[in-house]
């Protein structure tokens, strides 16, 4: 990469109300992430929301005409590797959404016990246990994402952005992968073969994993459209992130 001067870094615009505006929504994302109640769509969301004024903060003149080496390279790292997440996570989405579909096909077809549908059920727990190696292997990479030491204040911000959206994207990780613990035989996927106790222990995924329920796979084949439909968007700022980078980068 060429090279390029450091400069001595002045931040008038961390009191900027779009600088504001992005402490503002990390409080929010933080808050939302920490509270059980808030759903993996309304976190995303959020997270969305907070990459708004990101790109609006990295627009500031100021910001614009920054640039310092090492900060720069290490951050345009990181908003790579989340891409790269983004966009491993929403294809893992569009497998399962498939397998699902394929599931629900089977049932509608399935009169009483005259068709058997193991063959089915079969193929997606071989899926299942791919997907949760994907997933296994994204977490791995994406701790790598956050470093410390900061330099300036610009540099701050954007690895706060980065570290809730790490804290998010495991919490996707989470809601896809399921349980790690978990092991579904054929045997186990039929209706009521696990507790109540023990199937709200799990995922939802997981969940299908060891019950075969029309409606709780209707509903989950919504969520994930919806995560996906959020997710799409998330990529779309991850994208215009890294570009604002790469602007600052060569000015």
């Amino acid at each position: 990469m060429a090279s390029y001067h450091t400069r001595s870094l002045s931040f008038p615009s961390k009191s900027h109300p779009v600088a504001d505006q992005v402490e503002q929504q990390l409080c929010r994302v933080r808050s939302s992430q920490a509270a059980s109640t808030s759903s993996l769509t309304n976190k995303l969301t959020d997270l969305n929301d907070l990459y708004k004024c990101v790109d609006e903060f990295l627009q500031l003149p100021v910001n614009q005409k920054t640039q310092s080496g090492s900060w720069v390279d290490e951050v345009l790292d990181g908003s790579l590797r989340l891409l790269d997440v983004c966009s491993t996570s929403r294809d893992v989405l569009a497998q399962s959404k498939e397998m699902l579909q394929e599931i629900q096909s089977v049932l509608r077809r399935r009169c009483s016990s005259e068709l058997n549908i193991s063959n089915h059920v079969s193929e997606y727990l071989k899926a299942r246990k791919t997907i949760k190696k994907v997933i296994q292997k994204c977490s791995k990479g994406i701790r790598e994402v956050v470093k410390t030491n900061e330099a300036n204040p610009i540099e701050a911000t954007l690895k706060d952005v980065q570290a809730i959206t790490v804290d998010i994207f495991k919490s996707l990780f989470s809601y896809i992968g399921g349980s790690q613990k978990s092991s579904w035989t054929f045997s186990k996927f039929v209706r009521g073969q696990k507790s109540e106790k023990e199937t709200a222990a799990i995922s939802e995924l997981d969940a299908i994993d060891a019950t075969v329920d029309m409606s709780q796979l209707v509903k989950l084949e919504s969520n994930i459209e919806e995560i996906d439909r959020v997710l799409e968007c998330l990529f779309r700022h991850l994208v215009n992130t890294r570009a604002t980078l790469l602007n600052i980068l060569s000015n």
